[in-house]
């Protein structure tokens, strides 16, 4: 697959959207809080589209999303792509300091606030300059704030997509600030579907009877990419946890409850579930098919102790915020530990 192969004039919204034809009533998406058809959400991220544009967002605005891997986040996210906009997804690990700067850096003209993260916006959302709306997931704590479901819900299940360009960005990224303060990194819809087939479908061989899980949660490019945008690209299933990946039974509760084929996880990840007394035998892992690695260095030892209490191999991948993609990695039946 090469850029060129797809059309000037592209919103990769499609990704979501070209599985209404064959696929429109599989699920797409599982998490504790609902499960969703692909037209169920298609149908819930025009009605955010269609809000958005009330709240005068045009293309090339941006919107902040701060919220746990819920559905909530995906339509929000899959909405200001499909109108044009920027989407901003934020990590929630940060401070409020960190929160305002980047509100300011993006100028972003409305926030999409989960309710549990709401306090750490309120104490700097005095003078932020560009932000005008805040829409809240759950309940709001100011009465200009409004409802995630109260905004949507009188909303028409329709909504045209922009005619964006296959070169225009549609997401922003912040780094880690190695150099500094974060650094925002624009990506194109050209650069999703790209990604995906390169390393998910061609490298993994991810298809359409897959479901994925990530532990890296969608505010991470590595999230995003490969539980977002690459099971849907092939009409497989994504899983959400909206539980703290970092504790080690949420995730092993997560798969033996939605039976993921695909795992991916960091390296101390994997060793966390393996520092769970008796995890193989506790929870049902057998769903999974190929687990892979990236965001750290993966010791040769953890690959082997792994493959010892699982049977799994862990396919080992590189990447970078800055190129969106896992750009080098280890292949099925094809590596070589450390």
């Amino acid at each position: 697959m090469k850029i060129s192969d797809l059309p000037l004039h592209y919103n990769c919204i499609d990704m979501l959207e070209h599985n209404l034809a064959k696929r429109a009533d599989k699920v797409a998406l599982y998490s504790l809080e609902r499960e969703m058809t692909f037209r169920q959400i298609s149908h819930e991220v025009n009605q955010v589209g269609n809000a958005l544009k009330k709240l005068g967002v045009r293309m090339g605005d941006f919107v902040a999303i701060l919220s746990l891997d819920l559905p909530e986040w995906v339509t929000s996210f899959c909405a200001t792509l499909k109108i044009g906009g920027v989407a901003v997804g934020m990590s929630t690990t940060l401070t409020s300091p960190e929160y305002a700067y980047m509100l300011d850096d993006c100028r972003a003209r409305v926030l999409i606030v989960h309710e549990t993260l709401l306090p750490r916006i309120e104490v700097i959302r005095t003078g932020r300059p560009f932000l005008e709306h805040v829409v809240v997931i759950g309940r709001p704590g100011r009465d200009r704030d409004v409802a995630y479901a109260d905004w949507i819900k009188d909303e028409p299940a329709e909504f045209r997509a922009a005619p964006t360009h296959r070169d225009d960005f549609c997401t922003l990224n912040y780094t880690s600030g190695t150099t500094g303060p974060p650094k925002g990194i624009p990506h194109a819809h050209k650069d999703m579907p790209i990604s995906s087939q390169l390393y998910t479908v061609n490298t993994l061989g991810l298809n359409e009877n897959d479901r994925t899980f990530s532990v890296a949660r969608l505010f991470f490019t590595y999230g995003l990419g490969v539980n977002l945008f690459s099971p849907w690209h092939v009409g497989a299933s994504t899983v959400l946890c909206s539980k703290s990946p970092r504790v080690a039974t949420n995730v092993l509760e997560t798969i033996d409850r939605f039976k993921p084929t695909f795992l991916f996880n960091v390296p101390t990840g994997y060793a966390s579930l393996m520092a769970v007394e008796r995890f193989t035998e506790r929870y049902d892992l057998s769903s999974l098919r190929v687990c892979a690695a990236a965001g750290e260095a993966l010791p040769a030892s953890l690959w082997h102790a792994w493959k010892e209490k699982t049977g799994f191999e862990i396919i080992e991948s590189m990447g970078t915020t800055e190129a969106f993609a896992l750009f080098l990695a280890n292949r099925p039946g094809d590596i070589r530990p450390g």
